[in-house]
């Protein structure tokens, strides 16, 4: 939700934490398709989220990061 204030937009950080959320909830689901649900969801979230942590500390773009975080995790797990 977004409210102005002095004439500017400004967003809540908790909105924004929930669309993150929401975005690594449908990449961990994404890495278990691409796995064929061999490996458990929370291992795959979990590794979502700490591939998503890496990569936030050095990104100068923050929307491609739930991508980036899916394939890593995908890597780590379920390498070929």
């Amino acid at each position: 939700m977004a409210a102005t204030l002095d004439g500017h937009l400004v967003r809540d950080p908790h909105d924004l934490h929930a669309k993150v959320e929401a975005q690594l909830d449908v990449a961990a689901a994404e890495v278990m398709r691409r796995c064929a649900n061999e490996v458990d969801y929370q291992v795959v979230r979990q590794a979502v989220s700490a591939a998503y942590g890496r990569l936030a500390g050095e990104a100068r773009f923050q929307s491609f990061l739930p991508i980036l975080a899916a394939r890593a995790a995908h890597r780590d797990l379920c390498a070929e």
